[in-house]
């Protein structure tokens, strides 16, 4: 018991010394309150005394941050309030289309470093945000980190092993040409003058801090100059394979020759993809390494193809329509692929690098759609069944249990079962 004792009252005494240390740092203890202290306003409790930086509770600065909104930013909302109107007035006057924007520090003063996301909101979609709240879901998700380390002065580069280029006007260009991102934001001098000597970006609007450029080549569906390669499947984790395929392909275009894709027609070549060495950083599970780079292993047999016209491409939510007059020529959709997407009018869609998609008309009417899989619609239907059983199951009420045969506990006067032995007849008498 004494010891049963003592660990309650040690307990007691834990938590209320941890009440005691967070009612400290949140300044709401009993009896508590603001005091002078070596000449400086802190908290204080009873002898206890804060020190110069707990002049404010703990949760309040980032209380504030997450709830002060963004009217109340001060001069803040006003510049985020000129780049976001400014914005929708270019996509009305030149078009609409995905815009990257220069990852920063300051762009928190906005309330928050990913206020720029809301671009689709405050433009009724006609500007997307290359960055948004569920990208971490896409396969397109390291390229777009790539791309915006490339257009920035500092990035935050969260993806792990990437081989990033920082603030690199020329890469830049590249990555934005093949995300078919169409303008690019820029707020630092230092990322401006990159991208302002950039021959393939034309400044079409300003809103200090940012100026924005609009990018040359970076249309959403085009022809293909070359036909694409089929790299056979490499044993391991298929994400780290995809990962290392895409971009190599992404950063090191010269050592692809032909655009590399999962699958394809039978006319297209299969080759296979190895590992160069040479430029490995790091060995497999190493803190720091960075992802290998993957070069053909034999020859690619170029094949040239013929030029394609395409018009009339139309954006929805879930789908995309345009027209070729070439059937039979491969196209590149910049669009992140997903097995979710069906193709009429055309065959695949096949993925290729860096998570794009590509097919092959066969009408001049191509229409992609995205729906459900047979996974969602097995998912689906499993989920529905569950809700329809826990309905049923309630509806049918608590289940009574009867009473158990044999599991009555015998009384006083229960009488011993026939044959059992009696080793103690004076005990059984006396009860």
């Amino acid at each position: 018991q004494l010891g049963a004792r003592g660990a309650t009252a040690s307990g007691l005494i834990g938590a209320l010394g941890v009440l005691i240390v967070v009612g400290f740092m949140y300044q709401v203890l009993p009896g508590g309150g603001l005091t002078s202290h070596n000449g400086v306003t802190v908290y204080g409790w009873g002898p206890f005394k804060g020190t110069q930086a707990n002049v404010r509770a703990s949760g309040d600065g980032w209380a504030s941050y997450n709830f002060t909104g963004y009217e109340g930013r001060g001069a803040a909302y006003a510049e985020y309030h000129s780049i976001v109107t400014t914005m929708d007035d270019l996509g009305a006057q030149r078009g609409c289309g995905r815009a990257l924007w220069e990852n920063s520090p300051d762009n928190g003063q906005y309330g928050t470093t990913m206020a720029l996301m809301l671009l689709p909101f405050w433009t009724d979609g006609c500007i997307g945000s290359m960055e948004a709240v569920y990208f971490e879901a896409s396969g397109t998700t390291p390229y777009s980190f790539l791309a915006t380390a490339a257009l920035s002065k500092q990035s935050s580069n969260p993806v792990r092993e990437l081989r990033y280029v920082d603030n690199d006007g020329a890469v830049a260009v590249d990555h934005l040409q093949d995300l078919g991102v169409r303008y690019a934001m820029a707020r630092t001098p230092e990322a401006k003058a990159e991208l302002s000597a950039q021959p393939e970006l034309t400044l079409v609007a300003s809103s200090p801090p940012w100026n924005v450029y609009e990018v040359s080549g970076a249309d959403l569906v085009v022809g293909l100059e070359r036909q694409p390669v089929v790299v056979r499947e490499r044993s391991g984790d298929q994400r780290e394979r995809h990962l290392e395929l895409g971009t190599s392909w992404f950063q090191s275009q010269a050592d692809w020759p032909a655009l590399p894709a999962d699958d394809g027609p039978e006319s297209w070549q299969r080759i296979e993809a190895v590992i160069d060495l040479e430029r490995r950083q790091g060995e497999p599970g190493e803190r720091g390494r960075r992802v290998d780079i993957v070069v053909p292993a034999t020859g690619i047999e170029v094949v040239d193809l013929p030029e394609v016209t395409i018009s009339d491409v139309e954006v929805a939510q879930q789908s995309m329509t345009f027209r070729v007059d070439r059937p039979g020529v491969p196209v590149l959709i910049r669009m992140s692929y997903f097995p979710n997407w069906d193709v009429t009018g055309a065959d695949g869609p096949y993925r290729v690098a860096p998570n794009s998609m590509v097919v092959v008309p066969t009408a001049e009417q191509v229409t992609l759609t995205y729906g459900r899989s047979a996974v969602d619609i097995a998912t689906l239907a499993a989920t529905l069944t569950g809700i329809g059983l826990c309905v049923f199951w309630r509806r049918r009420g608590d289940v009574e249990v009867g009473e158990v045969e044999g599991g009555e506990i015998p009384g006083p006067e229960a009488e011993p079962r026939s044959g059992a032995p009696v080793e103690h007849p004076e005990v059984v008498d006396s009860v």
